[in-house]
């Protein structure tokens, strides 16, 4: 009983990632998730007590599937800290343009409704933020260490700028589709991380800098 219950948690869960990604919160009706679920009314109000609570409970699944996927590129030691953070960025870039119709990040899709929110949920999504920007942090550090970031960026800051933009970015892309976007990111907010020697060649050995 109890394997039943949580398969049916998790194709809520999975329906509803999908309808809040293309819809937002305030265009997703649960009829529709519940339908594709396959799963009758009742089930629903087992699980969650709210709207607001069930995109709580997807916004926790996408956020660990994130955490660990981040983690496990960011500690790639074959390659250098920047390198590690363009293949981050490449990665998400092939994910969202595969897309169709673009979804976007359900960080951003959530944030864009969230004054309207209750106090709870918005504290929940800025958690979500400062979880991923404290890896963002982590990584540039790193790089810092061995000089691919300049001794004078402030990595805090570098990585909430990093996010701001990628968010931002995808907001744009859902309007207009413009596909360069992620080219401007990587020139723009990406390529001035890089300090002067590394751009002209510095090379990387394991977890040195050569």
């Amino acid at each position: 009983m109890i394997e039943k219950n949580l398969a049916t948690r998790e194709r809520l869960v999975s329906e509803g990632l999908k309808a809040l990604i293309l819809n937002g919160f305030d265009g997703v009706g649960l009829n529709a998730i519940l339908q594709s679920a396959r799963v009758p009314k009742g089930s629903f109000y087992y699980f969650f007590k709210s709207k607001e609570e069930f995109a709580g409970a997807v916004l926790d699944a996408y956020e660990r599937h994130y955490l660990d996927w981040r983690d496990e590129m960011f500690k790639d030691s074959s390659c250098s800290p920047l390198k590690r953070l363009r293949n981050y960025f490449d990665a998400v870039e092939a994910q969202h343009l595969a897309e169709v119709p673009l979804g976007g990040c359900l960080f951003g899709v959530l944030s864009q409704v969230a004054a309207a929110r209750s106090p709870e949920f918005r504290a929940r999504l800025a958690s979500v933020f400062s979880r991923w920007e404290e890896q963002l942090c982590g990584l540039l550090e790193e790089a810092k260490a061995i000089g691919e970031v300049g001794p004078s960026v402030d990595v805090k800051d570098a990585a909430a700028f990093l996010i701001d933009c990628y968010e931002g970015m995808l907001v744009r892309m859902k309007v207009d589709g413009d596909r360069g976007s992620f080219d401007r990111f990587r020139r723009l907010a990406l390529d001035p991380l890089a300090a002067a020697d590394s751009r002209h060649g510095k090379s990387y050995h394991g977890t040195e800098g050569a």
